[in-house]
């Protein structure tokens, strides 16, 4: 059977990825972040959001993207996994798209992500990584930069 799913497309740097839309709670554009000292080098800062705490994370640099998308960033995209919250800095937010399972490759490893790739999703001509939420959000957690 070919499962229908949807994705979250955004860039980083001028790679296109993707997340499940399950865990993403909403995008912000621009918002402000405050720099927290002595924090991790993935770590942005933290954001208020609506009265929260929210911890924002370069997502370029927590997957060893040679770019600095943090200084072209323009909006975080908040998700949800287990009982934390957290946001990831992406350059631009392409949408939401729908794909099928036919449509993800299944790679053992894309050699630069790792585990926190579930594969490529092609998409007619383009190829978009498809990241996996809980996996970066539980590594982050396990080497205790969330918490």
């Amino acid at each position: 059977m070919n499962n229908e799913f949807e994705v979250l497309v955004y860039q980083v740097g001028k790679q296109d990825m993707a997340f499940d839309v399950e865990y993403v709670g909403m995008v912000i554009e621009k918002p402000e972040i405050t720099p927290v000292p002595r924090s991790k080098q993935t770590i942005k800062g933290v954001t208020n959001l609506r009265g929260r705490i929210v911890p924002v994370i370069d997502l370029g640099k927590c997957l060893g993207l040679d770019d600095d998308a943090s200084e072209q960033t323009w909006n975080v995209i908040v998700v949800n996994w287990e009982d934390i919250e957290a946001g990831f800095l992406v350059n631009s937010v392409r949408g939401v798209l729908r794909c099928s399972d036919a449509e993800v490759e299944q790679v053992s490893k894309v050699e630069k992500f790792g585990e926190k790739s579930k594969g490529i999703i092609r998409k007619d001509e383009k190829l978009i990584v498809y990241l996996s939420v809980d996996q970066i959000l539980g590594e982050l957690t396990a080497i205790s930069e969330l918490k």
